[in-house]
């Protein structure tokens, strides 16, 4: 499960990392040396991790409870395809389109969104679907937490 994955430092240092990598995209001298080093993709990955440290948070398990409940009452009321209508198709889609503009090199202010919003959404998808993206989602975000925890000597 993503809420258990990236700890609140790590976040904060993946935050601070993505920030720092695209303001350094930026400077005329250093704007080859990204493009190279396709800080693009690092930074919508980072934000990524960023994010799931929010999911980590009691702000985040609370999300989590809340969506919940009002997806098991759409069941009940609607029917049992309710809640993946609801909350799955707007987080695959999102995903989608995420893991698209990284694969294409499109990465824009959109992504970097996507980014940060992808975790959250994934942690209220329903059902088998749900796990298997939180479990792809949580490994990428573990490893580019301990990476970036290593480098900041919070490990």
């Amino acid at each position: 499960m993503i809420e258990a994955v990236v700890s609140s430092a790590a976040g904060g240092a993946c935050a601070g990392s993505a920030a720092l990598l695209y303001y350094s995209e930026k400077l005329p001298g250093l704007q080859k040396i990204t493009n190279k080093l396709h800080t693009d993709r690092a930074q919508a990955i980072l934000i990524a991790t960023a994010s799931a440290a929010v999911v980590a948070t009691p702000a985040g398990a609370w999300w989590n409870e809340t969506v919940n409940s009002i997806d098991e009452w759409a069941v009940d009321l609607v029917g049992a395809w309710t809640g993946l209508l609801i909350t799955g198709v707007p987080a695959l889609f999102v995903a989608v389109i995420f893991v698209n503009d990284l694969v294409t090199r499109k990465v824009e202010h959109r992504t970097r969104i996507l980014g940060a919003i992808l975790p959250v959404l994934a942690s209220t998808i329903p059902g088998p679907i749900g796990q298997g993206v939180q479990s792809v989602l949580g490994w990428v975000v573990t490893n580019v937490s301990k990476l970036v925890a290593g480098a900041f000597g919070l490990a």
